[in-house]
């Protein structure tokens, strides 16, 4: 796999592709990238004929553990890797060890063990048990097993933990990685821990840059799924700008999360290369649209507030009688054929169709505000209005 970017010139922003990827060598994905989040290696409450209405371009997926680690027997026996086995073959594929749209459990990992929570319970992983798993599913790209488990409130016994533990499984799975013959084909990331003290994260990243690895994965921020609603920008700015100093600038950067639209703008900004769709996943489980709109301004102008909210709520007895689209000017399936008082309807009488239609909205919204992020010009800012 190869990545090969430029910078916006005076800003941090990077306009890349990675492309030279051994299974589709066709295939290349433009950075700013968003993966879509998979459970199972299926988009939430979308099939595969129906993610073809809403997009026919090239798409990388992200498939983690804990919805995926049941079809390891499955995957293993079919020996043709997880994307063949989903049936996404056109896609490339990334795994990762958590979910980023469920929340992680807190104080559950082992000295050199790794806890995930599928739906049968908690699994522990040690390296060589996740390099099974990688080796039956030979994704084209995953993220070393790695610890993650710290966020603002970590104490530093614990931060440092974290960051033992990920440099001792790296090395791990980098042993194991470069023995293997059909994981030559596929691209291991390193992943940088810390929590939010930045002594810890130069370190991490140090111990990284001397490893030889295809990128990195900035994690321990926090703990996936909602757990971000609470974030701010503000403390996460400082902890990204001096974990990526000690970072070498020619491997791609990948951030985990369902990080507000702002912020991942913000994220951008600092130079992350890519992102998951998980805000769009969760945003949907609560009934819930994206309704935020950007537009391209001067690089000069002055920032202005901003949304308070990105979504609406489509179970709010107002939009009972609302024959409106959920968002004007959308051109998604959902919003040219429904109304937002039919799937309210659909939400009262608990029809599974309701979770379809707002999904398919908004993931086309976040697909698009991908889009637009790729193509900002050098004199202008994107803002959310």
């Amino acid at each position: 796999m190869k990545f090969r970017f430029s910078e916006i010139p005076h800003r941090k922003i990077r306009r890349g592709r990675i492309s030279d990827i051994p299974r589709l060598p066709g295939v290349t994905l433009e950075t700013p990238l968003l993966l879509l989040n998979t459970k199972g290696g299926s988009i939430p409450h979308i099939t595969h004929e129906v993610f073809q209405f809403l997009t026919r371009e090239q798409h990388g997926i992200q498939i983690s553990l804990p919805s995926s680690v049941h079809c390891f027997e499955g995957v293993k026996d079919f020996e043709k890797g997880i994307s063949n086995f989903v049936g996404l073959q056109e896609c490339v594929s990334y795994c990762s060890v958590q979910d980023p749209s469920t929340n992680t459990p807190e104080g559950y990992n082992g000295k050199n063990s790794i806890s995930i929570w599928s739906n049968s319970g908690r699994m522990s992983l040690d390296a060589n048990r996740y390099m099974d798993l990688m080796e039956a599913f030979r994704p084209d790209m995953y993220q070393a097993l790695c610890h993650g488990d710290t966020n603002i409130n970590s104490k530093k016994k614990k931060i440092k933990k974290a960051v033992d533990i990920t440099a001792f499984l790296l090395d791990e799975c980098l042993a194991r990685h470069n023995k293997s013959e059909v994981l030559q084909s596929s691209a291991i990331f390193g992943v940088v821990e810390g929590g939010y003290d930045l002594d810890a994260r130069r370190l991490s990243a140090k111990l990284l840059a001397e490893r030889k690895v295809d990128g990195f994965v900035i994690d321990g921020l926090h703990n996936n799924g909602s757990s971000l609603d609470s974030i701010n920008i503000d403390n996460v700015r400082p902890v990204i700008e001096e974990t990526l100093k000690s970072l070498p600038e020619d491997k791609l950067r990948i951030i985990h999360g369902s990080w507000k639209p702002n912020y991942v703008l913000d994220l951008v900004e600092m130079g992350i290369d890519v992102f998951d769709s998980s805000l769009a996943e969760i945003v949907t489980e609560r009934n819930s649209a994206l309704v935020f709109r950007y537009e391209l301004v001067p690089i000069d102008s002055i920032d202005r507030p901003g949304l308070e909210r990105f979504e609406i709520s489509l179970q709010d007895e107002s939009f009972k009688e609302d024959f409106g689209p959920i968002l004007e000017g959308c051109t998604c399936l959902t919003c040219r054929k429904h109304t937002k008082a039919y799937i309210y309807h659909l939400i009262s009488n608990k029809e599974l169709l309701a979770s379809v239609l707002i999904m398919m909205h908004n993931l086309h919204h976040y697909i698009e505000f991908f889009k637009k992020i790729r193509s900002i010009p050098e004199n202008k800012k994107l803002e959310i209005i």
